[in-house]
């Protein structure tokens, strides 16, 4: 029956928008909080920058951005779960809107089975507009319906938007590698996503509206409305969707989000006294055209317009090769290829340190990749690369209990620190689906300032939660080890069971490297 859903979903078409008018991001508003707060917190010409790692921190900012708007709120993201924090989320737009804010939320379509009675609920608010990205017809009943569909139908359809921005009132924007679900901002939920996002106020805020608008007028981007009627059989009537923002939730989910509201961090006290303590720092944005859902090669549209922007794999690519000195990068899921090992070796006969941080097998939830990374893992230590893996949290990790949701503290961020002078943060991962499939947006900065300070706060991650690898004499197997220089395990990956691994490479072989 899904394979005959699919099929006829081959003769569904999505409406035609070729003749729909551009809609560009409002001018940057001069008065309001969100004006006053940027204008106190970065010097003019510049800009002003700010890291957010704690995982309460990034969905105050959120909040804060969208609550303290008063012209503008544009938003982009991969995922945007309708749970708890999704829902608080969902509120804050629409009670924005309520103050005459446009709101223009623009997320990939993916993950949004399930949700349709949330996204309605919102998008009939007057002043909210809905868009989806590279909306599924066919299969889009289900989660699992639309993965069968990228795999077996139309090619288009296994290429992504994986963008994260969020601007407010044209003065503040956000950027980095967080979705939107409990996962992200919840530090006790399952599965929970360590990440770090930066704040952004001053010179760059144009470009990112920008970057924005090319999305979202893009002839990929669907409304909401438009996708439900033409891709599901029984659209969700009104009765099924009225109130569903605000019905009453008692879960302990939800009682988190109300403590993540009042908890007492340094943004929150930073937010209540009218100023941010920011970097200062010269900025580049770089994004994909949307053209690559189609067309990996295709150079980014906002270089034409704003004379700054670039594809963002080759932004990424061509500044570690500058680098003189050292390179420290994290990336959740990393698969340098053959090409990206040769590179590093290069780097290293230069003599410029190489640092490397990922997930280990006990901590990742793309075993795939995971395998995949494996295979280069020898070579990069015997490149005399440095090289870390994410330890686990809360328990043992298995490949077997993904299945299960058992308990882990898995790393979600992407940044790298070239020279302790350039980072590079955004959504884009080390891998051939982040650098060939999906599309991505980041941000290239020189500010030594920003530098060390994320340097500081990733050091720290590899000492308190991560595996230091080596290589065995024999030079093909490995040990790790704890940070107090004990050893964690050898020749075998540490917190996970015979079975797993097994299966693991049972099944590694069935999923092509360049799809990962």
């Amino acid at each position: 029956m899904l394979l005959l859903a699919l099929c006829l979903g081959g003769c569904m078409s999505l409406p035609d928008v070729a003749d729909r008018h551009w809609e560009p991001a409002l001018p940057a508003a001069r008065e309001g909080p969100l004006a006053r707060l940027a204008a106190d917190s970065c010097e003019p010409g510049y800009c002003g920058l700010r890291l957010i790692g704690s995982a309460s921190e990034a969905l105050q900012a959120r909040l804060a951005l969208i609550e303290g708007a008063t012209h503008s709120v544009d938003l982009q993201v991969y995922q945007f779960k309708g749970d708890a924090s999704g829902r608080e989320l969902m509120r804050a737009l629409r009670d924005a809107a309520t103050r005459g804010v446009r709101v223009r939320v623009l997320v990939d379509d993916l993950y949004t089975a399930g949700d349709e009675g949330l996204w309605l609920a919102l998008a009939a608010q007057p002043g909210v507009q809905v868009r989806l990205f590279n909306p599924f017809l066919a299969g889009r009943e289900s989660h699992v319906g639309r993965l069968f569909e990228a795999a077996f139908g139309s090619e288009r359809m296994h290429h992504r938007m994986h963008n994260k921005l969020m601007v407010a009132d044209g003065v503040l924007a956000l950027a980095g590698g967080r979705n939107i679900s409990d996962a992200y901002f919840l530090p006790g939920v399952q599965g929970h996503f360590v990440d770090i996002d930066v704040l952004i106020a001053g010179a760059s805020l144009p470009q990112m509206s920008l970057a924005f608008d090319l999305y979202w007028n893009s002839a990929y981007s669907h409304s909401l409305r438009s996708v439900l009627d033409a891709g599901l059989a029984d659209p969700p009537p009104p009765a099924a969707w009225a109130g569903a923002l605000d019905r009453p939730c008692n879960s302990s989910a939800c009682a988190a989000v109300v403590q993540v509201r009042r908890e007492d961090t340094p943004l929150a006290a930073e937010l209540a006294s009218g100023r941010l303590t920011m970097y200062r720092g010269q900025t580049l944005v770089a994004i994909d055209s949307p053209e690559k859902v189609e067309n990996d090669e295709v150079a980014a549209d906002i270089g034409m317009l704003a004379q700054t922007g670039a594809q963002v794999r080759l932004l990424v690519a061509q500044t570690i090769q500058r680098a003189q000195r050292e390179v420290l990068i994290v990336s959740p899921y990393l698969i340098p290829g053959s090409a990206g090992l040769a590179g590093i070796a290069t780097m290293r006969r230069r003599d410029v340190q190489f640092t490397l941080l990922t997930n280990s097998l006990a901590t990742t939830d793309e075993p795939f990749v995971h395998l995949s990374y494996s295979k280069y893992r020898a070579a990069l230590l015997r490149e005399g690369v440095t090289l870390y893996e994410w330890a686990p949290a809360g328990g043992r990790r298995v490949v077997r209990e993904l299945v299960a949701g058992a308990p882990v503290l898995r790393l979600h961020a992407k940044a790298a620190i070239i020279d302790r002078e350039w980072v590079f943060m955004g959504s884009m991962n080390l891998d051939p689906r982040s650098r060939d499939i999906n599309t991505e947006f980041g941000l290239l900065v020189r500010s030594p300032e920003l530098a060390e300070a994320l340097h500081t706060l990733l050091q720290q991650m590899i000492d308190e939660s991560a595996y230091r690898l080596h290589l065995q004499p024999d030079g093909r197997s490995l040990r790790w080890t704890r940070g107090d220089g004990s050893v964690a395990a050898e020749g075998v990956e540490p917190d996970t069971d015979p079975g797993s691994r097994l299966l693991l490479q049972l099944l590694g072989p069935l999923v092509p490297e360049e799809l990962l």
